[in-house]
């Protein structure tokens, strides 16, 4: 097996500022052409006679003399007796320029906006569009750069003006350096997204792989700070066995995954070049392996797949437009960025079509406590259907939350578990399948009930400018849509089928 394969992608907030920069800069300013004719005659002869210039120009005495005092005066020639030569100060213009032309300059007020990160002080290229979602894991900046950002700001901006004059088609090719900056006004704080994808390589060692323009960008220092944040963002969890796998294995008759198991341990990589991979071994007819979380960009479109088959009818049945349900993890790195937000708006929009718009259901495990953290963890455009489920004194989260379930009823589920990686049990690999078996989707809609129904429902969260949550209705009446029951031969009755 060879390779690495994704699990997960994570986006995590890098701190940033933008500030208002008033500062004088220095441009190209090409001579005049009669002024530079004569400074690169005199760099070819070196030292010319005042009366020779005179006749080659066609000049009177006076003419003459009007012409060397003025570029005298300018600091360009000196003479010495009758002779006429290039100043010391020109003929370092001319070394600047390569032996082209002299370079010269003049100086302009010019009012900037820039973008700086709050660690290593370094420009980027930032505009509105960039920002980051909300669910992003927002890393921290040391105090000393919030406290002293507009002064390390002024300091960072003549350092690197060569990289923000070229981000800036005014200044690309005219400017080349800072004469003063006037002021320095802060702006506004934010994030610039930076994904960070997390991969099992062929010898069971976790690769992190930041986003390869960030990595362009930005200097060793500010890439360690990414990296050392990323490291504290993983949950601490002791070695222990992962809870509940069995159970999932026994409700969805997965005996296949038996042969991985020795004792408490799964050996993932045997799993993966067999099953995943080579398909030496598989599930049976109808069921297919699926690997990493759902929000990847693979994952992503098999399941896009599969919905937009069945809400255009291309199956015997005819068309099945209804909502989907997803029960997620419990898990703090699950759907935090732009992979998980780009797929709630994808499946969100083609459930919107159709005569009757249907939701994505979004079911999370969260304390009564614990729900305003995990509405903002999870909160991205075109989710609208947030719902808590409770974990009960007794018997706790479903499948100690590591059991994840995507429901399109009577169509198609996929069901995932959430495996420790050995020797990082911090982070979570989901294995699972997706399957349009009658038995998979019973199993999948009994689970869901289960983990929702009763006690455990909890309540639903209101987007708007400021979160509200939904006085509890129960889960029949707020999810009316799982509201069905098995019918003898095989198939289901949904009450918001159309």
């Amino acid at each position: 097996m060879a390779g690495s394969f994704e699990f997960n992608r994570v986006t995590f907030g890098l701190p940033v500022e933008t500030f208002r920069v008033d500062a004088y800069i220095a441009l190209d300013e090409r001579l005049p052409v009669v002024t530079e004719f004569v400074m690169r005659l005199l760099k070819v002869c070196e030292r010319v006679p005042l009366a020779t210039m005179r006749d080659y120009f066609g000049f009177n005495d006076i003419e003459a003399r009007a012409v060397i005092e003025s570029l005298t005066k300018q600091g360009l020639l000196e003479m010495s007796e009758d002779e006429v030569f290039l100043s010391s100060f020109a003929l370092e213009k001319f070394e600047e320029a390569g032996g082209d032309h002299p370079r010269f300059s003049k100086v302009e007020l010019k009012s900037d906006t820039v973008t700086f990160d709050l660690v290593s002080f370094t420009p980027l290229r930032f505009t509105p569009a960039d920002m980051a979602s909300d669910n992003i894991i927002k890393l921290d900046a040391a105090e000393d750069a919030l406290g002293n950002s507009v002064e390390r700001a002024r300091l960072a901006y003549r350092r690197h003006y060569p990289e923000i004059a070229s981000m800036r088609a005014d200044l690309r090719e005219r400017s080349y350096g800072v004469y003063s900056v006037e002021s320095v006004e802060s702006r506004r704080r934010n994030y610039v997204p930076v994904p960070v994808s997390f991969e099992l390589d062929q010898y069971g060692h976790v690769e992190r792989r930041m986003d390869e323009a960030f990595e362009r960008i930005a200097p060793p220092e500010l890439q360690h700070f990414v990296s050392e944040q990323v490291t504290a963002a993983i949950p601490r969890t002791l070695s222990l066995p992962a809870a509940g796998f069995e159970a999932f294995i026994e409700a969805f008759d997965l005996r296949l995954l038996n042969q991985y198991l020795a004792g408490k341990k799964f050996d993932l990589l045997r799993y993966l070049a067999e099953v995943q991979v080579g398909r030496s071994v598989r599930y049976a007819e109808g069921v297919e392996p699926m690997f990493g979380n759902l929000y990847l960009q693979g994952n992503r479109e098999r399941i896009l797949e599969r919905l937009n088959d069945r809400r255009l009818g291309k199956r015997r049945h005819g068309p099945l437009l209804t909502s989907l349900a997803w029960l997620v993890p419990d898990y703090p790195l699950w759907g935090r960025g732009d992979a998980f937000a780009q797929s709630v708006s994808a499946l969100s929009s083609m459930l919107q079509t159709g005569v009757h718009g249907n939701d994505l259901y979004l079911f999370a495990n969260a304390d009564l406590d614990e729900e305003s953290v995990v509405t903002n963890n999870l909160r991205v455009p075109y989710l609208h259907e947030l719902h808590f489920v409770r974990p009960q004194a007794t018997g706790g989260r479903l499948m100690a939350g590591r059991v994840e379930i995507l429901l399109y009823p009577t169509a198609f589920m996929v069901a995932m578990f959430h495996l420790p990686v050995p020797g990082n049990e911090g982070l979570w690999v989901p294995i699972g399948f997706i399957s349009s078996l009658h038995g998979h989707l019973d199993t999948a809609h009994k689970m869901l009930c289960q983990a929702a129904s009763g006690a455990r429902y909890g309540r639903r969260a209101r987007f708007n400018h400021k979160v509200q949550f939904a006085s509890p209705s129960g889960f029949d009446d707020a999810c009316t849509f799982l509201n069905y029951c098995p019918l003898g031969n095989g198939s289901l009755r949904l009450s918001d089928r159309s």
